[in-house]
């Protein structure tokens, strides 16, 4: 599978060292620490230019000393702080961020919220640079998860995050929650040089038995040159075996000078003179790994063989996983795509059963056509996708609004609407089915997908004409509902007088939910196809009432103007 791959660390760490964020993300942070040096430096300032607000966090005195610890989320959340609950999923609720980052962050939190709505304000016209040193850098990596969650991506410019030297911020399951936000991840760059203790001073002297595990894209730096990776394993490789002389002498709280550093990379990256030729790799994904190793400093360490083969095996398999998740991603909306297809195809089988005046949902429910056996093998191949998909999304940090982006949220909605009342027919064949809606019958990735809907258009419009599918896919079940209220009623020997009532009651409300729906226009004109259950409800529902019952619907219905829905 590799013998076609290659790594482009390399190239994509030239365009970030000659691009402009990363500069102008340092000098922010030199113009921070200048505001007033002989003092105890603020926490963050915000500078703003033309189209650019840049956000720079400092680091306080002394904000490293035994700090190196991990709390818990849910260690936060019983001491009532709850801001990062958003990020736990249902297979991973729980996850730990580092102590010194998330004290600082507690004890500017009022601050830091007013920068925070600010910047939310500002990110729908203006890019927005969050920065750090050390844990300054952590800082800004929780305060930037934090804003993320107030943005909407469709409607504002996504922020950048630009650490440098930032100690690792959290553990395993805060880097698989984050990775949950597709979106999110490329919102992170992590700057690192082989001479600076301070990102790996956590990994050296944390003993909480936790492990620190990063996220994010970082740019790891040597005198050698630079490489850009995403792989958790190569970034701990590099934060924890290099220990150059000058690492090991220096002090994590002594802030190391990035300037100097990215300039150099910018001349060697404009000047093509960090390449080393690996001509002994014939394969192009392991030559071009062992030259990012050369260009970080990793294989300079002169790390034993053995080390350095299963580091090089496991970029490789890193690599490679991130081709499938791609070609995975690729896959899903050209699936998507067939999908869509295969729910068009269901619109000649509502033609079929109109031309015989019945309605899909009946014909479907009777199981006396040929073109049933098609229909029920691309119900269960839509079927099968979308309980899949909405699955994997349940899955997934549940925040406020839909987590369907409008494209899949629309198809899902249109699969619903079409696919449910298959189902439904299905149900109500059973002996003694009822209530399908509200007793615990009716399929979790239906109520997902309308609930996902639902808080999506919030102030929807009213229709100026009829649906094409009934907007409520449980309508049918609700027919179904009232047909059997009917049957028990005229079935008047084994009724209380009670139960009569109350079947009366339910039957109005249910009358009342029917011309809601055909005032709105959300229910398609199909409905009132002579062979069709409505219609079938209507008759005995009418012999139950009177004719001479006077309603809004009885009225609409006994005048005949349904024929006039279209």
């Amino acid at each position: 599978m590799t013998h076609n791959q290659f790594s482009s660390g390399l190239e994509s760490a030239n365009l970030v060292v000659t691009s402009d964020p990363v500069h102008q993300a340092w000098s922010a942070i030199e113009k921070q620490k200048q505001i007033n040096p002989n003092a105890e430096p603020i926490l963050c300032n915000v500078t703003q230019q033309s189209n650019l607000t840049i956000i720079a966090f400092g680091t306080p005195l002394g904000s490293l000393l035994e700090e190196e610890g991990l709390v818990s989320s849910s260690a936060l959340k019983a001491d009532n702080f709850t801001d990062f609950e958003f990020l736990g999923t249902k297979s991973n609720k729980s996850f730990s961020i580092n102590q010194a980052a998330i004290k600082l962050f507690r004890s500017n939190y009022d601050e830091l919220n007013r920068k925070k709505t600010k910047l939310i304000e500002l990110s729908k016209t203006s890019l927005v640079i969050i920065t750090g040193q050390s844990v300054g850098g952590s800082v800004a990596t929780l305060f930037t998860l934090w804003l993320l969650k107030g943005l909407d991506l469709l409607k504002t410019k996504r922020p950048l995050c630009i650490t440098f030297g930032s100690p690792l911020v959290g553990d395993e399951h805060l880097r698989q929650c984050v990775l949950q936000f597709t979106t999110w991840k490329s919102c992170f760059l992590h700057v690192a040089s082989n001479q600076d203790p301070t990102p790996k001073h956590f990994l050296t002297r944390n003993t909480s038995g936790a492990s620190y595990k990063p996220f994010g894209a970082f740019l790891l730096c040597s005198s050698s040159g630079c490489a850009c990776s995403e792989d958790p394993d190569l970034i701990l490789e590099q934060l924890v075996t290099t220990n150059s002389q000058s690492a090991q002498n220096q002090d994590p709280n002594i802030e190391f000078r990035y300037g100097q550093v990215l300039e150099d990379l910018k001349h060697k990256a404009l000047c093509k003179s960090n390449s080393q030729s690996i001509e002994r790799e014939r394969d192009p994904l392991q030559a071009s790994i062992v030259t990012q190793l050369l260009a970080i400093g990793v294989l300079a360490q002169q790390q034993p063989y053995t080390e350095m083969k299963n580091l090089i095996r496991r970029m490789k398999k890193h690599e490679t996983e991130l081709l499938i998740q791609k070609k995975k991603n690729s896959g899903s909306d050209k699936k998507l795509n067939k999908m869509k297809t295969c729910l068009a195809l269901f619109e000649w089988y509502k033609k079929e059963s109109n031309f015989l005046n019945t309605g899909y949902y009946d014909m479907y429910k009777k199981q006396c056509n040929p073109s049933d056996i098609n229909v029920n093998e691309y119900k269960k191949g839509l079927w099968n996708f979308w309980e899949d998909t909405v699955t994997e999304v349940e899955n997934k940090p549940q925040m406020e609004g839909s987590p369907l982006g409008v494209r899949w949220l629309w198809a899902g909605t249109n699969y619903r609407r079409m696919i449910e009342p298959l189902h439904i027919a299905e149900f109500y064949k059973k002996s003694g089915a009822r209530n399908y809606k509200n007793g615990g019958k009716r399929p979790t990735h239906f109520i997902l997908l309308e609930q996902w809907l639902e808080k999506k258009i919030e102030g929807k419009a009213k229709r100026q004409m009829p649906a094409t599918s009934n907007e409520d896919s449980c309508f049918w079940a609700h027919v179904e509902d009232a047909i059997i209220l009917c049957n028990l009623l005229n079935n008047g020997e084994s009724v209380t007088d009670v139960e009569k009532v109350t079947y009366k009651e339910e039957l109005k409300k249910f009358e009342d939910y029917v011309w809601d729906v055909i005032n709105n226009y959300t229910v398609c004109p199909d409905i009132f196809l002579a062979k069709g259950s409505f219609m079938r409800w209507w008759k005995e529902y009418k012999g139950i009432v009177g004719s001479a019952y006077s309603s809004q619907l009885a009225d609409y219905m006994n005048s005949r103007t349904y024929l006039k829905y279209k």
